[in-house]
């Protein structure tokens, strides 16, 4: 089914593949392992009844599997037991029986599993046999013709020099900009902290500067209120010895010490004071230039399309929130600071040369303009290698988080040092732009040094053949030391707030993302949905525009309280249909209604608020189980625990509904513990912890504790995903019977792979490439002569059981 077959490009955590298409693509890389143990954690509970048998027939047992001990955990065990050769039995931790086939049926062991199949054990010797045949003699020459066929076109493709035939790539490379920082960054970014502020700012940099300048004038001052006098010094040590030239100060009659003190200590205080205070308006202004921006950010990335989330790996997304703002909160604010200190600075230097010889612009001119050309040198290469040291960072987040995301299977397949060393390799590419930007660093200063160097020579050659009186010559000399200084400082710091720009303007692409739509025409009733009824209408909906139609024309029309059962292969558009009725896939024609108001004209707010979905892929928070089912405290502990207890994750005494079972003598009804509890129940406790996405649960457990969210917050309208795919069959069908009593007064809309989950729903809809092929209810779906429904229900070996079910609810309406 995939365009580019092997070469297909999988996005992060496989999330461009349905559940069942995941699961076989890790089922395939088992296969063509070399290992000799295949262990296999319930590999049918995410696909369909028809494709379960076909892994277990063509792939299980088939040729591949041919050789190799295989151990399987599952609840389909209709399905296995045919062809087990030796079977666990386990129960609160602990294995109640283990041994051969032959052996378990000696012991009637069996007897109480096989009880559900053996209506159907005939069925299943059929399709076993039609199975076999049809797929060896079909089904496989089929699967590889066409492997061959996409195998011939992309080799045949790779001699394209323009590379058109290339399979597409589902993540694209990691953009970035080239050439300089566009004059809209800065406006973004002194917009965001506040342009009129920056005006007061370099007035208060002007003011210091002034002020550290008068200080020095003062002194002057200071000095000139001395007069001159010769004096006669007495007789030391015995001889007298007169001095006719030597200058003795004495104080003026005017003022006294502590006048001058006193003014110089007000100007040192007020130079102390505005110091501070520039540097705190300029941190200011920075953090709150940083949190706006941090805001922009996760407003965009929060409301991203599905696509865009699903084709920009994680990875990017923690590198603009981690390494690009660390660089915005902590560096560029100082830096933006430092540089408009030495601007200042150097102005400073110039209007005081210009006091004393109009010939010192020549040549500052010369040695700005100059400094200015080695830095745009600098600067032409130095941002594209900070561009990519920026990007480089990405790969390295996303390696280490999708590692200890799959550490499990990691180590399972021994690849532990692979993964190392290609994280190291990322490392490495980080670190080599990294060191290029230092090296490059190390070019400008060294150039900006010698530049300054070689002027402060020439003004003392000057200074020194041209004959000038001392003064002067003690202030060229001065005013060239210092100039020179301030100029390749200047040029420095411009060029590091050039660099951190960048930073900026990552920040700035990802904030200005395409989201989703907020907008709304029509306000919904408080009430809202009122009854559930959903009306589609000749809907088409795509995952990108781009990208071809999922859903091709879907109506149909789901009345009050109805329950509806989706069904259909991999592919179908079955989870497609959920998105679309949330409107992560917006329509591109057709239109869906709930209670006659069209979805599309409300607020995302609205709609996702008044709906649930449970997903096929349990979705939970760190936390704690109350937190997970209940996020904002609306609910009473009694509710949370009535919800916990009916989807029996714990019983009415707290303890499992298997606890129950075990400790329960069926004679007496007293308590007899028959099996130690080893295996503690989190779910007595609200307060128990849950870790990040829930991986200290099973997962059956994590979709039970979904479903108990979803029986907390009653919605009127109701999607399941496959929300009990992980739970064995026994418990399953406690389950039905919770969600066909809890909710009588909602809408269900229910996928499904297991037949007998939805056999029994009000009508059935069946998809075939994104179109409703059959809707009705199963009865007359049943009635059909070449049906799907029929042909799903006949291959599903459980033909007689559904239609005892089918017959049974037709009897019942009729």
């Amino acid at each position: 089914m995939m365009i580019a077959g092997d070469l297909t490009d999988i996005g992060a955590n496989g999330i461009n593949l349905s559940g069942g298409q995941r699961w076989r693509v890790s089922f395939a890389r088992a296969l063509y392992s070399r290992a000799g143990i295949l262990i296999l954690d319930d590999i049918f509970s995410a696909v369909d009844a028809h494709v379960g048998r076909q892994l277990f027939e063509d792939a299980l047992t088939g040729e591949l599997g041919v050789g190799r001990t295989r151990i399987l955990v599952t609840h389909h065990v209709g399905l296995v037991l045919p062809k087990t050769s030796y079977a666990v039995i386990l129960a609160q931790g602990t294995v109640q029986h283990a041994g051969s086939m032959e052996d378990l049926r000696r012991t009637d062991v069996l007897e109480e599993l096989m009880k559900k199949e053996q209506e159907s054990q005939k069925e299943e010797a059929k399709a076993d046999e039609k199975i076999i045949d049809d797929t060896t003699n079909s089904a496989l020459t089929k699967i590889f013709s066409n492997a061959t066929e996409r195998s011939n076109k992309f080799d045949n493709s790779e001699t394209d020099v323009q590379g058109k035939s290339q399979p597409k790539k589902f993540t694209e490379d990691e953009k970035r900009e080239t050439g300089a920082i566009k004059t809209a960054i800065y406006k973004e970014y002194f917009s965001t902290s506040g342009l009129w502020f920056w005006l007061p700012i370099i007035i208060l940099f002007t003011f210091h500067q002034s002020i550290i300048m008068g200080r020095s004038w003062f002194i002057g001052v200071w000095t000139k209120s001395y007069k001159t006098e010769s004096i006669q010094v007495p007789q030391l040590f015995h001889q007298q010895v007169t001095l006719s030239n030597t200058a003795v100060e004495t104080q003026a009659a005017s003022h006294d010490l502590h006048y001058y003190l006193g003014i110089y200590f007000g100007l040192s205080l007020v130079t102390c004071i505005s110091g501070t205070l520039r540097y705190f308006m300029v941190y200011m202004r920075a953090i709150r230039a940083s949190k706006e921006l941090f805001e922009k950010l996760t407003y965009a990335v929060l409301r991203a399309p599905l696509r865009w989330l699903d084709t920009t790996p994680v990875g990017r997304v923690l590198n603009r929130f981690t390494a690009d703002f660390a660089a915005i909160d902590s560096r560029l604010g100082s830096e933006l600071g430092f540089l408009i200190y030495q601007m200042i600075l150097l102005v400073s230097i110039i209007v005081a040369g210009l006091f004393v010889s109009p010939w010192m612009i020549i040549f500052a001119v010369t040695l700005l303009v100059l400094c200015a050309y080695i830095t745009s040198t600098f600067l032409a290469g130095a941002r594209e290698v900070k561009r990519l040291e920026s990007n480089a960072k990405s790969p390295i987040f996303e390696q280490f988080g999708s590692a200890l995301a799959g550490i499990g299977t990691i180590r399972a397949f021994d690849k532990a040092d692979a993964y190392v060393e290609r994280m190291f390799e990322m490392i490495d590419a980080h670190a080599r732009a990294f060191w290029h930007i230092w090296l490059f660093n190390r070019w400008l200063a060294l150039r900006l040094n010698w530049m300054g160097a070689v002027f402060a020579i020439l003004v003392a050659a000057i200074i020194v053949f041209s004959g000038i009186e001392a003064s002067l010559a003690g202030f060229a000399l001065s005013f060239a030391l210092q100039y020179s200084s301030a100029v390749t400082w200047t040029a420095r710091n411009y060029a590091n707030v050039e660099l951190s720009m960048n930073a900026v303007e990552r920040v700035n692409e990802y904030s200005k993302i395409p989201i989703e739509d907020q907008s709304a025409t029509v306000k919904v009733p408080a009430a809202w949905p009122a009854e559930g009824r959903l009306e589609v209408s000749k809907l088409v909906a795509a995952y990108a525009p781009d990208l071809d139609p999922v859903l091709k024309g879907l109506s149909f029309v789901v009345e009050k309280n109805q329950r509806i059962g989706v069904v259909g292969r991999t592919g179908a558009g079955k989870s497609s249909l959920t998105l679309a009725l949330f409107r992560f896939l917006e329509a591109r024609s057709g239109s869906i209604y709930i209670d006659d108001i069209d979805v599309s004209k409300i607020s995302l707010y609205d709609l996702r608020s008044r709906l649930a979905i449970i997903p096929q892929d349990p979705v939970l928070f760190s936390g704690t189980v109350r937190s997970n089912l209940d996020a904002f405290d609306s609910h009473t502990d009694a509710e949370l625990y009535d919800a916990l207890e009916r989807v029996h994750l714990i019983s009415s005494t707290g303890r499992t509904s298997r606890d129950e079972t075990n400790t329960t003598s069926p004679t007496s009804g007293s308590a007899t513990p028959t099996a130690p509890d080893l295996n503690s129940n989190i779910f007595r406790s609200l307060t128990s912890r849950i870790s990040e996405g829930g991986l200290n649960l099973s997962q059956g457990q994590r979709q039970l504790l979904c479903l108990a969210r979803a029986i907390v917050s009653r919605p009127k309208i109701m999607v399941l995903d496959e929300a009990t795919s992980a739970v064995d069959m026994a418990t399953d069908v406690l389950i039905q019977r919770s969600i066909r009593e809890e909710f009588q007064d909602s809408t269900l809309i229910v996928i499904a792979h297991r037949l007998s989950t939805i056999v029994d729903f009000d009508r059935i809809l069946v998809m075939d490439d994104g179109h409703a092929a059959e809707f009705d209810t199963p009865r007359k779906l049943m009635g059909m002569t070449k049906g799907v429904f029929k042909g799903m229900v006949e291959q599903s070996g459980e033909q007689a059981k559904l239609r005892e079910i089918i017959e049974g609810v037709g009897e019942g309406r009729a």
